[in-house]
């Protein structure tokens, strides 16, 4: 493994046949800002990965939003040599967070390369594949809700190339549901614009007439799709928006030949994120475990301080 420079590390993954989207530049630029001291790439003959520089307890770590595979079928060996090389680069700590679909191979090589799962979980583990070469299915509430909305002139608008405007009224529709569900704004128009501004990622709306409802930005790399974020404005809940705007964009994608769609963030709980969870299990797909979160420490009491600092400094809701 070595340690390369930004622009040879996208060279090399460009025809790689594994690259999640979390690993794409648009994301990987929206995360880290302009500071390029904030993001090392890494790179060996099969596997490689962009990780987010962190300063926690006075220590050093690297953060890993899942890895690129050269090829999808990977050995364990592959994965141990890896990660065994990446502690040896002086961090204090590397946590790696795979939204990748469950693999045993990926498990024991982590686990060979002496990680562990961490102290509490804080990522969503599951998700909703949806096969798109197959014809759509509901559950009931979402037959009923498609068929209010079918008389109401809602229109799916696709942007290619997004303007100061509709990045305005994708700000304003995600306000109105912040508002709403006592939400956080996950970015700034700055940091929307770099990330549309990759062609891995799409910007779309559901119109009634001229008046814009709901809006998503969406993930596509190859003939795989995803959701990314998803915003409902205060009218949108009257009209039934929500669904019409992930039934159409759906059918759409699947006549462009797209293959699959992952919901993303499947978080049964106990609490109001069910909610969420319940409207996205409408689309019958298939519910798929994650690789999910791993960790090393260079001090086993590292990970309990991680804990309580994800806990109760940034106040993350565990998973």
């Amino acid at each position: 493994m070595q340690e390369v420079s930004r622009d040879i590390f996208y060279q090399t993954i460009a025809t790689w046949e594994d690259v999640p989207f979390c690993q794409t530049e648009g994301f990987v630029r929206m995360q880290s800002g302009d500071d390029a001291s904030r993001v090392r790439y890494f790179l060996d003959e099969q596997i490689g990965c962009a990780a987010h520089v962190k300063r926690c307890l006075g220590r050093t770590m690297l953060m890993i939003d899942t890895e690129c595979l050269k090829h999808k079928q990977t050995k364990p060996a592959v994965f141990s040599r890896f990660y065994e090389a990446l502690r040896q680069t002086g961090v204090d700590m590397i946590e790696l967070n795979s939204r990748r679909p469950y693999l045993a191979d990926h498990e024991v090589g982590m686990r060979q390369a002496g990680f562990l799962r961490p102290i509490g979980s804080f990522s969503y583990e599951l998700t909703n594949l949806i096969d798109l070469t197959q014809p759509l299915r509901f559950n009931e509430n979402w037959r009923r809700n498609l068929k209010q909305s079918e008389a109401l002139d809602l229109r799916l608008q696709r942007i290619d190339q997004p303007t100061e405007a509709d990045i305005a009224d994708l700000l304003q529709l995600y306000r109105e549901m912040g508002e709403h569900k006592h939400l956080a704004m996950p970015f700034t128009a700055k940091q929307l614009r770099v990330l549309l501004s990759d062609t891995h990622f799409h910007l779309c709306f559901i119109c009634q007439g001229k008046e814009r409802l709901s809006a998503m930005i969406y993930h596509q790399v190859g003939t795989h799709a995803g959701l990314l974020y998803a915003a409902n404005g205060n009218k949108a809940n009257e009209v039934h928006a929500g669904f019409a705007m992930y039934q159409q964009l759906l059918t759409s994608l699947a006549s462009e030949g797209v293959r699959t769609f992952d919901l993303e963030k499947m978080g049964a709980s106990a609490h109001s994120t069910n909610a969420v969870f319940l409207f996205k299990q409408g689309i019958r797909g298939e519910m798929t475990p994650l690789c999910g979160e791993w960790a090393w420490y260079k001090r086993r009491w590292y990970g309990l301080g991680m804990y309580l600092v994800k806990k109760y400094l940034w106040k993350k809701q565990q998973a």
